[in-house]
């Protein structure tokens, strides 16, 4: 699944910095012309004074503790502040509109491509092993786009991206993360975690979601080997063996 995009975010980002530019436009405004103001509490207006009724009259909350006497401030909240209250609300709405809109779309969007994901190829885990995994299946034939990576570590999950591998941020050991993946309609589970326990509940996990794919796991001792196959893993690789038998070919 593509990344999410962080544009939704600096738009709001935006659309805050905007907001707050009003506000403080309509504080210094009334600050400014403050003798056209009166504080029905303790009479002058201050700067304080200033913030507030920007504040409330911007929300339309209007308490009504400060009001323009003058007719010149009258006019200027006539002609200026009004519409500024306008531009306030519309920003505010059309913001959470948005967010609402993007995150409708987003899902929209994730739950077809899942539908989209058949007989694919899932690997836990983008470390050493996974990223090999990988380069192993590209060599072997299979296409990046049946490819799909999970992995909880940002820095992993930016190398896949870089790789040109649809990136799954999660932990691999919970079931909804590896739904996200599409793992029930993979037609193989590769299980390249960096520790045991962790590998024995990705395999039961995917297990559970997919009887059918064929599960190759990697451990790093021998004696938790019975565990994925009972768990139900078709294939083990123990790397401290394979370690061990290629530096003795290496040494041969």
């Amino acid at each position: 699944m593509p990344a999410s995009e962080v544009g939704p975010i600096r738009a709001v980002l935006y659309r805050v910095a905007i907001a707050i530019s009003v506000l403080v436009t309509v504080a210094l405004v009334v600050y400014v012309d403050r003798d056209g103001y009166r504080d029905s509490s303790d009479g002058p207006v201050d700067l304080l004074d200033a913030f507030y009724y920007a504040t409330v009259s911007l929300s339309t909350t209007g308490y009504g503790d400060i009001t323009p006497v003058a007719d010149h401030a009258r006019l200027i909240n006539i002609l200026l502040i009004t519409p500024l209250r306008f531009l306030f609300l519309i920003i505010l709405v059309g913001t959470t509109i948005e967010v609402l809109t993007q995150r409708t779309r987003e899902q929209i969007r994730q739950n077809r491509w899942r539908s989209a994901l058949h007989d694919h190829t899932v690997v836990v885990g983008y470390g050493t092993k996974g990223r090999s995994a990988v380069r192993a299946l590209l060599d072997d034939g299979a296409v990046k786009a049946q490819i799909v990576v999970v992995d909880n570590d940002p820095d992993h999950i930016a190398d896949a991206s870089d790789d040109g591998i649809v990136a799954i941020n999660g932990d691999g050991t919970r079931a909804d993360v590896l739904r996200r993946a599409g793992v029930e309609h993979a037609v193989r589970v590769i299980v390249a975690v960096p520790k045991d326990d962790s590998a024995v509940l990705v395999t039961l996990t995917v297990r559970r979601h997919n009887p059918t794919a064929y599960i190759v796991a990697a451990v790093r001792e021998s004696e938790n080997a019975t565990l994925l196959r009972d768990g139900g893993a078709n294939g083990v690789v123990v790397s401290s063996e394979a370690a061990g038998r290629l530096l003795g070919v290496a040494a041969s």
